[in-house]
């Protein structure tokens, strides 16, 4: 008996020494990158999208460090420090700040564009950049790091100018599409005017010859407005502080190892791409989780299900008293409940059927089948949520890429759009109940849903799998040699002229020998006169 139980218990052990050899192997296997993540900032979209991407880089077994200003979001997303190493620096965006912009972003809501809005964050994005390069603490604890590679957000411009103080290899990853008019020119993207709508024109890819002409002038505005405004301070900023001071701000984004765009195919409009372009769209869409008891009651209570409506981050309905007081009208209307992120005194209009609050689970009541309708105003990462979930969409949208995001989902029949500057309670209403009631609007966005999901990597793996895969082999190999022409060569205009130079100078010769034969011709012939 004492002889099998020591056999066994050898047994045992020769078992548990292969398992650890087994398991050593396959670490062995396994690559753990220092990776730095640049937000931009630290609040809304861009900071969650980062983030998010952060998160499934550490959970991929990489070590990931963030850099975020003080004034951050972190407080709703408590895992982050437990996730990630948080370097924290001194940022201008403070609480003052988002009240200044969030005043300029209401001003939408009365149909107002305000150029402050975007005067106010290029100033504070370029003060910001200022005082992280002169931070020559944060700069040396960020090289003594060592680093492999920077995964940045290209909206803030600084960004590139950390990565290459640092001298490191950086990934780009965009939080909307690419831009016609500034990122397909550091990208070497063909972008044909003729059905490639640029950014913030609200366009489709069937456009008329008035749209056309829209999208050429848009396009040409836009380019200089970046190249000589936007992009000039940063220029700056690399001479000043001898970042790479022979490459300007535009050709250093085109240095990037590869970009990932937050969107997809599901959404988008067909158009060229390279093998440095890869999209991610929908990386904060997930499957629903179940609904804590507050939320269970009020979904389970509403007999004709529900309807979601959110500004996000961007907007306060409440700022202005009578666009919730008509909103509020056209909801209590609905013979569904509905929820709405709201903040402020509520409206005399406010319905019985209406739950106000300054937070709700948006993704996991997009993807309650009792929800009807989602209402919002067109941002990438709610957009993506509601295609996920197969939700159809109400668009009010308020400024930038909001436009282009509901122009796609309408010419794809999956949302109705109504402009905030006419909007009326009727419409609203009208809107709502146009895309519950019609069956259409219900089955386009469970068809853009089934396109979306229908991928073999998920938005989470694809993101780790090309960080990954730069990091080990680098970007060159997926650069167009595009890149590296000029003006003139892109478009072949010295070809086109050396072409033109020769058909000019053949046409020339051969118009000088027909006039010679020609006077040759009639000099004979006159001889032959004379002689007769």
């Amino acid at each position: 008996m004492a002889s099998q139980s020591q056999f066994g218990s050898r047994q045992n052990l020769v078992m548990l020494y292969a398992f650890l050899l087994i398991c050593l192997l396959e670490v062995g296997n396994i690559s753990c990158y220092k990776i730095l993540v640049l937000p931009g900032g630290g609040s809304g979209s861009h900071y969650l999208y980062l983030g998010k991407v952060g998160e499934h880089l550490t959970r991929a077994g990489h070590d990931v460090t963030l850099l975020l200003g003080h004034h951050n979001d972190l407080e709703k997303t408590p895992n982050y420090s437990s996730l990630f190493t948080l370097e924290m620096y001194d940022t201008v965006m403070d609480k003052t700040f988002f009240e200044t912009m969030n005043s300029n972003v209401e001003k939408t809501l009365k149909g107002e564009f305000s150029l402050q809005l975007m005067s106010t964050l290029s100033d504070t994005m370029l003060e910001d950049c200022k005082r992280i390069l002169q931070n020559e603490q944060l700069l040396a604890r960020l090289m003594h790091a060592k680093f492999d590679i920077v995964v940045m957000n290209n909206f803030m411009n600084c960004n590139v100018l950390i990565a290459q103080k640092l001298s490191l290899p950086y990934v780009i990853v965009s939080t909307n599409r690419p831009f016609v008019q500034m990122d397909t020119s550091y990208l070497g993207l063909p972008s044909p005017v003729s059905y490639v709508p640029g950014a913030m024109t609200g366009l489709t890819d069937k456009m008329t010859f008035a749209e056309r002409l829209k999208n050429l002038f848009f396009q040409i505005i836009a380019f200089f407005f970046f190249n000589f405004v936007v992009f000039k301070p940063y220029d700056d900023l690399k001479q000043l502080h001898g970042i790479q001071p022979d490459i300007g701000l535009q050709e250093s984004l085109g240095k990037s190892e590869i970009v990932l765009f937050a969107v997809d195919w599901a959404l988008e409009f067909p158009r060229p791409v390279m093998p440095n372009t890869v999209f991610l769209g929908g990386l904060l869409a997930e499957e629903s989780s179940p609904l804590d008891a507050e939320w269970k009651d009020f979904v389970d209570s509403a007999d004709d299900g529900i309807v979601i409506f959110s500004f996000g981050s961007v907007a306060n309905p409440g700022a202005h008293m009578p666009i919730a007081e008509m909103i509020m009208e056209a909801l209590a209307k609905l013979p569904q409940k509905a929820v709405i992120r709201y903040k402020g005194e509520p409206p005399r209009t406010l319905g019985n059927n209406t739950k106000l609050t300054e937070w709700m689970p948006q993704n996991d009541l997009l993807g309650h089948p009792k929800t009807k309708a989602f209402i919002g105003h067109g941002g990438m990462n709610g957009v993506y949520q509601a295609i996920f979930h197969g939700v159809p969409m109400v668009g009010i949208p308020l400024y930038g890429d909001h436009y282009d995001n509901f122009a796609r989902l309408t010419s794809k029949g999956m949302a109705v759009t109504v402009n905030v500057g006419a909007l009326t309670s009727n419409k609203l209403y009208n809107a709502i109940t146009t895309v519950i009631n019609e069956p259409s609007y219900k089955e386009n966005a469970m068809r853009l849903s089934r396109i979306h999901r229908d991928k073999p990597m998920t938005p989470g793996d694809s993101a780790v799998f090309w960080i990954e895969h730069v990091i080990k082999h680098g970007g060159q190999h997926l650069r167009p040699e595009a890149l590296n022409l000029n003006f003139i060569q892109y478009f072949s205009l010295d070809v086109i002229s050396f072409c033109v130079f020769i058909i000019f100078v053949i046409f020339v010769f051969s118009k000088k020998i027909v006039l010679l034969c020609f006077r040759w011709c009639c000099k004979k012939e006159s001889t032959k006169e004379k002689t007769n």
